[in-house]
């Protein structure tokens, strides 16, 4: 299978095999590189330009687009979502936080579900770790009980579980240099996540909830989880 002209290397069609028929998506949306697959990130969004993704190598091109359909097979498994409270828009802090939790607890489970193929994206965690050693260095330090404090948290706990060592110990020392609290913040994120685990529905929704309430955004509804098997808002 092709995206944009570009061959999709192995083992993506292995992984479209697998799940193509849990999903609503054709081979020519992944050939034609639309938004029903990469959302706002579609040619057919950023037209005349060329997504961005379309200059990753190409072991890591197929990660990509495996990584954004796996993303789709996670919502037919109904697996939860945050969802922001009725006092706060769509722009709020709240709301970005809102997202980056569900984004940490729900990259673990996708990556099990990436693991089995194999697919390598060696480029995109370089990228990944390059773009938190710059940000960590030069953005201000938020301070303690802001949004931006737990956002840094997450992202501490995300980066911990998703980078390999060599590349997580340089970020993790500027977060003991920098921004301590947050980092103490997020192992109490990560303790919980490792206790829970994931690869599971259920998993995650007892993640997003105790990660959710361990940040105190359960308070006012600032944060809310969506059960979307049940319709429950916990």
């Amino acid at each position: 299978m092709k995206v944009l002209g570009r061959e999709l290397a192995d083992p993506f069609t292995e992984f479209w095999d697998e799940f193509s028929p849990e999903l609503a998506v054709t081979e020519s949306d992944i050939e034609n590189g639309l938004s029903t697959v990469f959302g706002d990130q579609g040619a057919d969004a950023t037209a005349p330009y060329e997504p961005r993704w379309m200059s990753l190598p190409d072991d890591d091109l197929a990660h990509h687009v495996a990584h954004e359909l796996t993303h789709q097979v996670m919502v037919s498994r109904k697996y939860p979502k945050t969802m922001r409270g009725v006092e706060y828009p769509p722009n709020s802090a709240e709301a970005r936080v809102g997202e980056d939790l569900e984004e940490m607890v729900l990259h673990p489970s996708l990556e099990e579900i990436l693991e089995p193929f194999g697919f390598s994206h060696e480029f995109i965690l370089n990228r990944m770790a390059e773009g938190a050693r710059g940000g960590m260095s030069s953005a201000p330090v938020p301070d303690y009980g802001t949004p931006w404090h737990f956002t840094w948290a997450i992202r501490h706990c995300l980066l911990r579980m998703e980078l390999p060592r060599h590349l997580w110990t340089p970020i993790e020392t500027i977060y003991a240099e920098r921004a301590p609290e947050a980092a103490a913040l997020g192992r109490e994120l990560l303790d919980i996540m490792l206790e829970v685990g994931w690869g599971s529905r259920e998993q995650a929704l007892e993640a997003m909830t105790r990660t959710r309430d361990c940040l105190g955004l359960d308070v006012q509804d600032k944060v809310l989880v969506l059960d979307t098997d049940t319709g429950r808002i916990l």
